[in-house]
């Protein structure tokens, strides 16, 4: 439509309207106009009677604005967004719009509260706390959806409040590693902590309280030595070579090296199936 106004005339009569469901088209002389009834109301038409073509180039700035509102209003019914989110939202499904409609929309929509990134902050602080989420995700995550600094600071993080959420989510997650050895189970617990976003200090306290089981770490231990001799068993090389081979693996894999030593001599004595 906006293509068209370039070869209309300046002034235009309208001949008619109609009301379609939620819409208005109106009749001109040689084109016809569809707008949304809440951009209608704003405007006063009538037959016969004339109308610049800047009013109408405002009339369809309008519209685009009312449109983008509705949209937009559609979608945070079931979902929030800050206002980056927003603007990153609305220049995606509205390509070929005028950019100065968008921001218009945005403004009116940030004026009437429909976007408020302090709202937005509450809403997914109850939901990162209910999940126990850590303070430096939680920072980090608002700061990449650009949420301004002096929000952010105004975050409260309680020290106790902090280790009670990690606490927490360390009782969710600290069987999720059981089937593996010892020294694993420290490391992935230790880096899923982090990755939640709480300090090394809290994370470190909580792997040290882990208890290992002797007897099951052994037996854990004696499956990957078996798994790494059927690895690296290779006839045309020197069995310290292959030992070699077996003892950089299993420490890679967290193993004690006294521990992988008794287990090689263990094997070497043919007694691993009776350990």
């Amino acid at each position: 439509m906006k293509e068209q106004f370039v070869e209309i005339g300046n002034i235009q009569t309208l001949i008619n309207f109609k009301v379609k469901d939620n819409f208005v088209v109106l009749s001109f002389g040689t084109f016809k106009l569809k707008i949304l009834s809440e951009t209608y109301s704003e405007f006063r038409f009538y037959i016969g009677q004339e109308y610049k073509k800047e009013y109408l180039k405002q009339v369809l700035f309008v519209d685009d604005k009312n449109k983008i509102i509705r949209y937009f209003c559609a979608k945070a019914s079931k979902t929030t967004y800050c206002e980056k989110e927003a603007k990153s939202k609305l220049a995606r499904k509205f390509p070929s719009m005028d950019k100065d409609a968008i921001e218009a929309a945005i403004a009116y929509l940030i004026n009437t509260k429909l976007i408020n990134d302090n709202n937005y902050v509450i809403q997914y602080l109850d939901y990162f706390n209910s999940a126990y989420y850590g303070k430096y995700y939680i920072i980090n995550f608002f700061s990449n959806k650009g949420i301004s600094k002096d929000l952010i600071d105004n975050i409260p993080f309680d020290e106790d409040k902090e280790k009670e959420k990690a606490i927490n989510y360390f009782g969710l997650i600290k069987n999720k590693f059981v089937s593996k050895n010892y020294a694993k189970q420290k490391r992935n617990i230790y880096d899923s902590l982090l990755k939640h976003g709480f300090g090394t200090d809290i994370a470190t306290e909580l792997i040290s309280s882990l208890q290992i089981d002797e007897k099951l770490e052994r037996k854990k231990l004696a499956a990957d030595y078996i798994r790494a001799k059927n690895k690296y068993s290779n006839k045309k090389q020197k069995d310290n070579v292959q030992t070699n081979k077996i003892v950089s693996y299993l420490v890679s894999a967290g193993y004690n090296y006294e521990d992988i030593n008794d287990i090689i001599e263990v094997d070497k004595r043919g007694e691993l199936d009776n350990d």
